[in-house]
């Protein structure tokens, strides 16, 4: 391995005799280092394959800040995030989450506590994710002797959200829970129910509308992408049975389109108006609980 470029004292990124770029972390690793250089395998402490990691600048800026120790804790739980969460878990988190978790650090050691207003919206929207945050601690206080307080499980688990929503942006993060919860509510109000956040309806619900999220973020950046997918067999005729047999499950989908209509400029059609009227019977024929 040679060097390609020294990106500051502990950061270079390396190429192999087949092209493929690697950065490498280590104490020193690009002191007196130069291009054409060879790597001394034994100052290499992490290394990372570039894609789709972001600025490595940005990668070299953090280094200055954090311990390799705290990037090789995040590189982890990265990693292992892909494993319990799924493939939209990419390099991409890498960066943003490193940054946290090492200012989290400094804040630990400094005896500096941080509290997430957020902690019962993601206990319901986003349970997987925050119980990967949680675990996370673990892999953190593993990696590095720190025991975070547990309320870091929330902005953790955040990062994952985010990335499965494509968005680097804890503000797009909160307008989608906002939202979630928006629609959530409207159901309760016009129903007069509440109904058990952890019910495999409610989950189901939210994952529909987790996905409709996704396409329609897709959809921003490619207009071929489309926002909804046809169901299979005449949809046209089932959402009019569907509208003639359960007015008011379709009214409230009706307000519910009309809500994200308003909150994202989305167009939301009548294939998934037909879609949202089915959760939504769903949701109340399972909701018992008189508010």
């Amino acid at each position: 391995m040679r060097v390609k470029q020294v990106l500051n004292n502990s950061v270079v990124l390396g190429v192999d005799d087949n092209g493929t770029e690697v950065i490498m972390l280590g104490p020193g690793l690009g002191f007196r280092s130069h291009p054409g250089a060879e790597v001394d395998p034994a100052g290499v402490q992490r290394t990372f394959v570039p894609d789709g990691i972001g600025s490595l600048e940005r990668l070299a800026a953090m280094v200055e800040e954090i311990s390799i120790e705290a990037v090789a804790a995040s590189e982890e739980v990265m990693r292992i995030g892909r494993e319990r969460l799924g493939s939209y878990v990419t390099a991409r988190v890498l960066i943003p989450l490193a940054d946290h978790i090492g200012f989290a650090l400094r804040r630990t050691q400094d005896g500096t506590a941080s509290e997430y207003p957020l902690r019962s919206e993601l206990s319901y929207l986003y349970p997987a994710e925050l119980a990967y945050g949680r675990e996370a601690l673990d892999i953190i206080e593993r990696r590095t002797g720190v025991r975070l307080p547990a309320s870091e499980a929330v902005p953790i688990a955040m990062h994952f959200v985010n990335a499965q929503y494509g968005s680097d942006d804890m503000r797009e993060y909160i307008r989608l829970t906002s939202a979630l919860e928006q629609i959530l509510r409207i159901i309760e109000e016009e129903y007069g129910i509440r109904y058990d956040e952890g019910s495999v309806e409610v989950a189901r619900f939210i994952t529909h509308l987790r996905f409709l999220f996704v396409r329609a973020r897709l959809h921003d950046t490619d207009p071929e992408v489309p926002i909804v997918g046809r169901p299979a067999g005449d949809a046209d005729a089932l959402l009019e049975a569907v509208r003639a047999s359960k007015p008011r499950q379709y009214a409230s989908a009706v307000r519910i389109g009309e809500l994200l209509a308003e909150l994202f400029d989305w167009a939301v059609d009548q294939d998934e108006l037909l879609y949202l009227s089915l959760h939504v019977a769903r949701l109340t024929a399972a909701a018992t609980t008189p508010r």
